[in-house]
């Protein structure tokens, strides 16, 4: 039987015991040493539903890409979509995009399980604050491989020489997803293959964390998120 068939809560716990294993895959030597709090469980684990999550649907959210008209790079995106859970999973339900608001950090760790297979975008902004951020968006496509995207906003649209690519992986099946953001250095690393390690973020300051799909000639990523947990670090005492 696939992973994708089994109960919900046997997926949960499992991509969470995959998700365990992968803080020690980035070299931290060279960081800070940072005290993260507990982890707030956001949709998987002891959150089954997302009525009872503090995930918040974005139905009126707006981004432009730094290539506004392009057919499959991250562009206009108008979010206009609901969420619902399907088989224990979150995922899009209508609309062209759809965006979730994970909650606001400056440094934080996000670890995810999810299914991002198939043709399609999805994003992951962190920092945002009155239009200024940074985000990852990934594409799929049908002949051109799979490219991973680092971009700067403000105002929110992407700055055109800040946009680059910084990785392909084509996503397959249900991964382990991890984000980390410490002192402004940004690392991702999905299904044990590093994207991105310690990326300076200039002039990053801290702010919403959003999660989203997002519309190209392919339509929006089929994304289906399993669990989703986010921690920030301790106050200073």
């Amino acid at each position: 039987m696939s992973v994708s068939r089994l109960r919900f809560s046997f997926v949960a716990s499992l991509l969470i015991h995959l998700l365990t294993g992968l803080n020690p895959g980035f070299s931290l030597a060279a960081e800070p040493v940072v005290k993260f709090g507990a982890w707030e469980y956001l949709y998987g684990g002891p959150v089954k539903s997302l009525a009872k999550s503090p995930l918040k649907t974005l139905d009126q959210f707006r981004i432009t890409g730094a290539e506004a008209k392009h057919p499959f790079l991250l562009n206009e995106v108008v979010c206009d979509g609901r969420w619902q859970t399907s088989k224990g999973a979150l995922q899009q339900a209508d609309g062209r995009s759809a965006a979730l608001l994970l909650g606001e950090a400056r440094s934080f760790e996000l670890e995810a399980g999810v299914n991002a297979e198939g043709e399609g975008g999805w994003f992951l902004l962190f920092g945002l604050t009155e239009g200024h951020g940074y985000g990852v968006y990934n594409v799929t496509l049908r002949e051109s491989g799979s490219p991973w995207h680092l971009s700067e906003f403000r105002n929110y649209e992407g700055v055109e020489a800040t946009d680059r690519e910084i990785a392909r992986y084509a996503c397959r099946g249900n991964e382990a997803l991890y984000v980390r953001v410490v002192d402004g250095k940004l690392s991702v690393k999905i299904n044990r293959r590093v994207l991105i390690e310690d990326e300076p973020l200039p002039n990053y300051e801290g702010g919403e964390v959003i999660l989203g799909t997002y519309d190209t000639n392919y339509g929006p990523k089929p994304l289906k998120i399993y669990g989703l947990r986010l921690r920030r670090p301790m106050a200073a005492e």
